[in-house]
């Protein structure tokens, strides 16, 4: 949960560390025999906690420190990915495998990109290229009507009231409905 699309390094550290000192907390409030007897079992499982940190963060590579105590979110990390790609599979990533509203900021920059490369990834079918992941508002236009335009992209759908028959939407005879209904003369 340390990643940064999760919860964020500084927030798992400091959860972390909070569910170590919680207990302590609680068991101020606890009145009964066994205080004494828990007491020992929580310290005794802090230590073995922090021996474990120290001897966890001793053999780790330091370069990967930066994942436990960084500040950065999300979306700047979406950002970042996309910036410092080696290839375009990388920037795909970043950009289309995640939230797109990560990456607002650079969305001009992302369209440049998407129009100087949507061509030849057309025609070389890159395994990562699959235009229908692509927002149609950062498709050229030409290629945006050679896939079909508005009608043939639009995502499917569908509203709980037209799922139990309270509504229906105004299209054609042909129209495939999820919840049929009788039409009387």
């Amino acid at each position: 949960m340390r990643g940064y699309y999760n919860c964020g390094p500084i927030a798992f550290t400091i959860s972390m560390i909070w569910a170590q000192f919680f207990p302590f907390v609680a068991l101020q409030f606890f009145e009964g025999e066994l205080k004494s007897e828990i007491e020992t079992g929580l310290m005794v499982s802090f230590t073995v906690w922090l021996l474990l940190n120290i001897a966890f963060f001793g053999t780790i590579d330091l370069a990967y420190l930066h994942t436990f105590f960084g500040t950065m979110t999300g979306p700047q990390y979406a950002i970042q990915c996309f910036k410092d790609a080696k290839n375009d599979a990388m920037r795909w990533d970043a950009v289309f495998a995640r939230r797109i509203s990560y990456t607002k900021p650079i969305h001009p920059e992302i369209k440049d990109w998407v129009k100087e490369n949507i061509e030849r990834w057309r025609t070389e079918k890159p395994s990562f290229f699959h235009v229908d992941l692509i927002p149609d508002d950062f498709l050229p236009v030409d290629v945006f009507e050679a896939e079909g335009g508005a009608r043939r992209r639009r995502r499917s759908s569908i509203s709980v009231r037209e799922i139990i028959g309270l509504l229906t939407r105004d299209v054609g005879v042909d129209d495939n409905r999820v919840h049929p209904f009788t039409v009387t003369d």
